[in-house]
């Protein structure tokens, strides 16, 4: 729920915040406190301040304690924003290139980028079609925000944007076609078309759309119609969050990048799409951060870390030795290699001295959490066991994970 944007106001004042603190406090749905707390309140502040109370709880998670404890939002407008990895990455671009100027944050949400861009010291105006979630963004970045219609706002002439469309419709459900993201398709071509003609040259525009994490490229390229863009897909903690489509001056040389981020560190490659080059079986399974993958670019994670593909389409690649970075490259030293048969495997797990087991998989070939349970040893070494299809057998990697002793 957002709710009414008078009523989150009248949350903020001195008079409720008791009523914050305690619903903090509270267990979730809980008969009792409610109760308690509307003899004082009205039941839209009450239901308001756990809705706050639970979006807060999501938004330490994803934004840690300084701005998870303090951030003014629903639970669904925590879910859809941008998490402070990825948004600070897409800042420093934005600040490289247009640091001084006004970026619009079309569909602002509560913030999620808007913090970051402010952070980086870049100026920012939030536009969002609901209320309340302009004035949420608003408080939580510190910035100038508007309440306006996506569509006329993508129509505006701002030179430099960012274009967040909802990927959810009334009901929660996702949208995967791009024709149903609202704003659409459409108002993405005005808005670049906008913005190219607001701006004096072909250097003084530019922005981002921010798409899916599993959208294609090929209808992104006829969502923008011929308008030129770099797809970047973007993942964080080794799991993909978003795509992001970068035009005019933020646009980089190349049509493909991807880049995977953890907490102070992080990895692009850029390039043409193109498949990994392939070879022989080597000493070791190297499983990279699934950006390279997505974006087309195993070929250029291989050469970075030295590796090959052993399978065409698998995804798992191999080396003769450990890639120089095992953040981005997990590199695991080949034990074993047979023929899927879980009796088996588990008495070679046994001969090991095998316990804890980590079971890796690709397309969903054997249920992961069983097997790993299933296959769970009682000695003191670990392994991690890849089963994989190759041509059309199943066979185990036993494993053991980093460089030889």
């Amino acid at each position: 729920m957002v709710g009414r944007l008078e009523d989150w106001q009248t949350l903020l004042q001195p008079a409720c915040a008791d009523l914050v603190r305690e619903a903090a406090a509270a267990p979730s749905h809980d008969p009792a406190s409610t109760a308690r707390l509307r003899r004082g309140h009205s039941a839209a502040l009450v239901a308001l301040a756990f809705e706050l109370a639970a979006a807060r709880r999501k938004a330490l998670d994803k934004f840690g304690p300084a701005i998870g404890g303090r951030i003014i939002a629903d639970r669904a407008g925590v879910e859809m924003a941008t998490g402070p990895l990825a948004g600070a990455h897409k800042a420093r671009r934005f600040a490289a290139v247009c640091a001084g100027t006004l970026v619009a944050d079309v569909c602002c949400g509560i913030g999620g980028d808007a913090m970051a861009l402010c952070a980086a010291g870049v100026r920012v105006l939030g536009i969002d079609s609901d209320p309340a979630r302009a004035w949420m963004c608003a408080v939580n970045a510190g910035c100038e925000s508007r309440c306006a219609d996506a569509a006329a706002a993508c129509e505006s002439g701002h030179a430099w944007f960012h274009l967040d469309p909802a990927r959810r419709g009334a009901d929660g459900a996702r949208r995967f076609d791009l024709r149903d993201l609202s704003p659409g398709p459409e108002a993405w071509q005005t808005l670049t078309h906008a913005a190219r003609r607001s701006a004096p040259s072909e250097r003084d525009w530019g922005g981002a759309i921010k798409l899916g994490p599993g959208v294609d490229r090929a209808r992104v390229a006829g969502a923008l119609g011929n308008e030129p863009f770099e797809l970047e897909y973007l993942s964080e903690h080794g799991r993909m969050t978003q795509a992001v489509a970068w035009m005019g001056a933020m646009r980089g040389a190349h049509a493909a990048t991807a880049t995977a981020l953890r907490p102070g560190a992080a990895l692009s490659l850029s390039g043409e799409p193109g498949g990994p080059p392939l070879g022989t079986f080597g000493r070791y399974l190297v499983d990279p951060d699934p950006a390279f993958e997505r974006a087309g670019l195993l070929h250029a994670a291989c050469e970075f870390a030295a590796a090959r593909a052993f399978c065409p389409g698998l995804g798992v690649l191999t080396a003769d030795a450990p890639p120089r970075d095992s953040t981005f490259f997990p590199a695991f030293e080949v034990v074993d290699r047979m023929p899927w048969n879980a009796r088996r495997i588990r008495e070679r797990l046994r001969a090991l001295d095998g316990g804890l087991v980590e079971v890796k998989t690709r397309d969903g070939v054997v249920d992961s959490d069983r097997v790993q349970s299933d296959l769970r040893g009682e000695g003191c070494t670990p392994h991690a066991v890849f089963v994989l299809r190759i041509g059309r057998a199943i066979e185990a990697f036993i494993t053991r994970r980093g460089a030889a002793a």
